[in-house]
């Protein structure tokens, strides 16, 4: 049963991720699923009893405060309107949501398997889930550059998801999140980098200085939640 649910929030957030790839761009959506290695924090420390400190409520202080300095162009049109931007946050904190809940069933599973049995049987039963809604010949109209970007996702899911079961294995759920919270800012970095030398491909990121600042925060909260005891004593 774990198995299953493990099985389905992988399938779903990879729907979700990529359904929300349609109205955001991959900073927003990076940024946006921070969320996750936060939730899946504080959801460890209750089912696994990893104890939470201090240090980790100023995290969720700041991941908040981030999120509402990088969307602070947005604010009015994410809470007052129904938009195609309104569906992309709402897809991409879905995704963030359905994530946990894999992260969770796979650190249980853990304790009878090794991460390699366990995402090979992850990986098979979501073929079986998602092979109906596929459309395979939908590869026979892509480009080479297509071809090319199709290959690098497959071949970075499996490296991917392997070396964070492995992360999982010989880590706390704690310090595998920090890691992953430097994401947003290193998709930043490359979708300025790919917009400069492919513009006719990539297009800039869109924020201001204030955005810039948020999602900074945003990486920073995540950070402190998952490794700030190192920094902030506990109060005796």
């Amino acid at each position: 049963m774990v198995l299953v649910i493990a099985s389905l929030g992988l399938a779903g957030n990879f729907v979700l991720y990529n359904s929300s790839l349609k109205y955001l761009s991959p900073p927003v959506v990076q940024v946006i699923i921070q969320l996750a290695p936060v939730m899946l924090l504080v959801s460890s420390a209750w089912m696994f009893k990893e104890k939470l400190g201090r240090h980790q409520i100023i995290g969720v202080i700041a991941l908040i405060s981030g999120l509402i300095l990088f969307f602070n162009e947005r604010l009015i049109e994410l809470f007052t309107s129904f938009s195609g931007y309104t569906v992309g946050v709402s897809l991409a904190v879905a995704a963030a949501l359905v994530w946990v809940v894999y992260g969770l069933a796979q650190k249980w599973l853990l304790r009878q398997f090794t991460s390699a049995q366990i995402l090979l049987m992850i990986y098979i039963i979501c073929a079986v889930i998602l092979t109906p809604m596929a459309q395979p010949q939908q590869i026979l109209t892509m480009d080479n550059r297509q071809l090319g970007m199709l290959l690098f996702c497959c071949v970075n899911t499996l490296v991917g998801y392997g070396a964070f079961a492995e992360a999982m294995a010989r880590w706390q759920a704690s310090q595998v999140s920090a890691v992953i919270t430097l994401t947003p800012l290193f998709t930043i970095l490359f979708v300025d980098l790919a917009s400069l030398a492919w513009p006719q491909y990539v297009a800039t990121v869109s924020l201001n200085i204030w955005g810039y600042l948020g999602a900074m925060v945003v990486v920073s909260g995540a950070v402190c939640c998952a490794i700030g005891h190192k920094f902030i004593r506990p109060s005796k």
